[in-house]
């Protein structure tokens, strides 16, 4: 029998929750996963964002070389517009393509960066779009009507999204819309859930992937229903139907889970993965407004004062460079998802800005005020915990215009508002959950050791790993290594990591092909209403 894997994702999967939800029984899949298997700590992307995270698990390949760092991306070094990513501005080789050059058929669901899908030799339906290209991007070209034929009550609309109930969620709904909202994401996971049996029953292949991202979304506005740390002392009893509702969410995961591992059965390589973890945020750090405060930046006259703690649900909430004075601005941020600060030089994009020969000088002066003198503005804690220039936190990226010449860390985890504000800091008025570095990783399979606690995992490691799982040689310019101590030495005896040829070169067949008349999303009004309701953009 030919080896099969599984990657079953959970974006945004915290260890925090789901040991709690454990402990309380409401998970006996994933304890009966964990127990069997191995379980650990799989380390996100700098920074912990979806789709560089995600992007870096399916190619082995960190940002700086597959060439996703955010949800949008400059047009090139020397354009002021940004457009949203697709498939086509990934630069390297997936999982997909790599397993399909050993005839081994890849089926992958709910990727993000995965419009339009690549022409792989399997089916792709990707994540992040609207219901009415979903028919046109996904592969094969008649998959989804034969979801439509073969399950009942398969709706892609439902699976899409609903974009004014997703909008409710960071306003900062009422109490008692937070069930009809989680019921939506019940629902549609209910969807992908049913497309996901489907492949695994009828499309045969020795790949299967696919991301719940509901895990995300819920964790994003029900943190403090989920982590225990945050629970009232006296919880009434809209709290406890709101928790209980989440709970439920999290129990039909873990059923989903348990139907996955009856189908595929025990012979099959099974990998639990997140893209990053999750953390309450409850402070806003506005970085322009300390920018400006430092003598780094200065606004563009009539540019507005737009405080608004709603874009913290989100991860990429852009602002035009045009709210900036480039005559006087040595630093600005212009997306709060990548926590990054862009230093501009002079004679780029035809603006005034810092001199080439002055660059270094601003850039670790700017990273030494922001350690030492961000801080809590009454107890002078540090708000900044950590600085990376661009050549520590992508290596081999340093001409990219889309890699932040800065990126921080914030103390609580949370995105900074890049936002004109009144002050530079204040106190979130509610806890929200925010993205933490710290995914999860989890194994049941052959050879996987059981019960043990994996070694810390990087999630560049897991393309390789699965590649070892299958029996394939490992390409020999993969970032990530092989997570051999997930597996016994008896196995690791009689399956020895080989080394292989390089990954091949993106062409039009793995950057994949829109249908007639689309746009692959990039400039679709349904892709910008989307980004806008989870606040991604303003």
């Amino acid at each position: 029998m030919s080896k099969r894997a599984v990657i079953f994702g959970l974006d945004g999967a915290t260890f925090t929750v789901l040991d709690h939800l454990i402990q309380h029984g409401a998970l006996p899949t994933f304890q009966r996963v964990f127990g069997g298997g191995t379980r650990g700590i799989l380390e996100s992307s700098i920074p912990p964002l979806t789709p560089p995270a995600w992007t870096s698990l399916v190619t082995g390949r960190t940002p700086a070389n597959h060439g996703i760092f955010n949800f949008l991306q400059y047009e090139s070094k020397d354009s002021s517009f940004v457009r949203m990513v697709t498939s086509r501005a990934i630069r390297t080789e997936t999982l997909w393509s790599m397993v399909n050059r050993h005839g081994v058929r890849a089926c992958a669901l709910n990727f993000v960066v995965h419009n339009p899908a690549p022409k792989i030799d399997g089916c792709c339906i990707p994540g992040w779009v609207p219901w009415r290209w979903v028919k046109t991007q996904s592969h094969p070209k008649g998959i989804i009507d034969t979801l439509r034929r073969t399950i009942p009550g398969f709706d892609v609309k439902e699976m899409a999204m609903n974009f004014s109930e997703e909008e409710k969620a960071i306003s900062g709904t009422f109490h008692e819309d937070y069930e009809q909202w989680i019921d939506l994401h019940i629902r549609r996971e209910k969807q992908w859930f049913s497309a996901w049996k489907h492949c695994l029953e009828h499309e045969p292949a020795g790949l299967y992937a696919i991301v719940f991202d509901g895990v995300d979304k819920l964790q994003h506005l029900c943190w403090p229903f989920l982590d225990p740390a945050y629970a009232p002392r006296q919880r009434d009893e809209k709290y406890e139907r709101v928790r209980e509702r989440c709970w439920d969410y999290f129990r039909l995961v873990d059923d989903f889970l348990r139907q996955t591992l009856e189908i595929v059965g025990p012979e099959t390589h099974v990998f639990i993965a997140s893209d990053h973890g999750f953390t309450g945020t409850h402070e806003i750090l506005y970085i322009n407004n300390w920018l400006e405060k430092q003598g780094y930046l200065t606004w563009a006259e009539g540019t507005p004062i737009e405080e608004d703690e709603s874009h913290e649900l989100g991860a990429v909430r852009p602002i035009q460079r045009r709210g900036f004075n480039f005559v006087h601005t040595r630093a600005y941020a212009s997306f709060a998802s990548c926590n990054g600060v862009f230093i501009p030089i002079r004679g780029e994009r035809g603006r005034e800005g810092v001199a080439p020969e002055d660059y270094r000088r601003v850039r670790d002066q700017l990273a030494d005020d922001l350690l030492h003198k961000c801080a809590h503005p009454e107890t002078r804690e540090p708000l900044v915990t950590r600085v990376w220039t661009r050549e520590q936190a992508f290596p081999g990226a340093e001409g990219n215009a889309n890699a932040p010449d800065l990126t921080l860390e914030l103390r609580d985890k949370g995105n900074v508002s890049v936002l004109r504000a009144s002050t530079w800091y204040k106190p979130r008025q509610q806890i929200m959950g925010c993205h933490h570095p710290d995914g999860i990783f989890g194994a049941i399979g052959p050879g996987i050791r059981a019960g043990t606690q994996a070694e810390r995992l990087r999630l560049i490691d897991i393309a390789p790993t699965v590649l070892y799982a299958l029996g394939l040689p490992i390409p020999s310019d993969l970032e990530g290594r092989v997570a051999t101590g997930v597996f016994s030495q008896e196995y690791r005896d009689a399956n020895p990591v080989r080394s292989g040829e390089p990954t091949q070169p993106v062409n039009a067949r793995d950057a994949g092909t829109g249908g007639e008349g689309d746009s692959g999303g990039e400039e679709d009004p349904q892709v910008l209403m989307r980004l806008k309701a989870l606040g991604y953009i303003e």
